[in-house]
């Protein structure tokens, strides 16, 4: 058996996109996995060539009652659950006037909600032992949020909430990591769902999703994620791959250009601060008291 001290983690939809390069990398390098996935019957293999430190069980990451069976049966069999590692699985194209309402739930149910609530779970453990980390894989952002708008969204959230809980639960000792994984896939995520009624005036927008720029190296990628889980409790953000880092400058900077376009009609907003009262101090004293000179 594995030493006590080895990490284990806890790897939802270890099936596919980033999360199946991650189980594979974690347990190359020694250290043990529970591994779940709608499709166990994908990680056979890898789980055979890992015995005593790999199990593979099917997890519907919505149905709540499940999520709870499959993180007790992974305390249960490894004893802990050091590093949580959760992904945004669902895509779906198309302009926000054409989607519909059923698609946006599916989209934060999936993107969102699923990966928090894996969190929320973990955390009392975590909490006891004043250890451990949870890693957010996010869908990579496209370029442009034009024609990405359900995504862009529940993206957004999942970052928030990262943020929110950084901060929450570093005096315990657990670090929180959201993953940006760069342009494009590794080849192996869930497919984009198609939009809903398409609308001549969006045409366009279906061509910036397939410009979006090469994918990283999901092998790279994961070996980057495990360096950052083992340097302690950061980063916050983790961008993968040049075009991510890039992308990400690009977004600061328009950010910057748009704020400090509007910083005067924003600064115009403050209220009326009251009129100084004026000093008692004799205006030659107060020279005397800049200058050192004496009285």
């Amino acid at each position: 058996m594995p030493n006590d001290a080895t990490p284990v983690w806890f790897i939802a939809d270890a099936s596919a996109g980033l999360a199946a390069a991650l189980a594979e990398a974690v347990l190359d390098a020694g250290q043990r996995a529970f591994l779940a996935a709608r499709e166990p019957e994908r990680l056979r293999s890898l789980v055979e060539r890992h015995p005593g430190r790999a199990e593979a069980v099917a997890l519907d990451v919505l149905d709540g009652a499940a999520v709870d069976g499959a993180l007790r049966d992974a305390e249960a069999r490894f004893g802990r659950i050091d590093v949580l590692a959760a992904s945004a699985q669902q895509r779906y194209f198309g302009a926000v006037e054409e989607g519909d309402e059923a698609a946006l739930r599916a989209v934060f149910e999936e993107n969102v909600f699923a990966p928090v609530n894996l969190a929320r779970r973990v955390l009392p453990g975590m909490r006891a032992r004043r250890a451990g980390h949870i890693v957010l894989l996010a869908r990579g952002a496209a370029h442009l949020p034009a024609g990405d708008g359900f995504c862009h969204a529940a993206r957004s959230a999942l970052e928030a909430l990262a943020e929110a809980l950084f901060h929450e639960v570093e005096r315990f000792g657990i670090g929180v990591t959201l993953v940006d994984p760069g342009p494009g896939d590794d080849g192996r995520a869930t497919p984009a769902r198609a939009a809903g009624a398409a609308i001549a005036d969006y045409a366009d927008l279906a061509g910036r999703q397939s410009a979006s720029g090469a994918p990283v190296d999901a092998t790279r990628a994961a070996q980057a994620i495990l360096r950052a889980v083992a340097g302690g409790r950061g980063p916050l953000r983790l961008v993968l791959g040049r075009a991510a880092l890039q992308r990400a400058y690009d977004r600061l900077r328009i950010l910057k250009v748009g704020f400090d376009a509007w910083a005067e009609l924003a600064a115009s907003a403050d209220p009326d601060l009251p009129e100084a009262a004026p000093s008692r101090t004799p205006r030659a004293a107060r020279g005397r008291a800049r200058t050192g000179a004496p009285a």
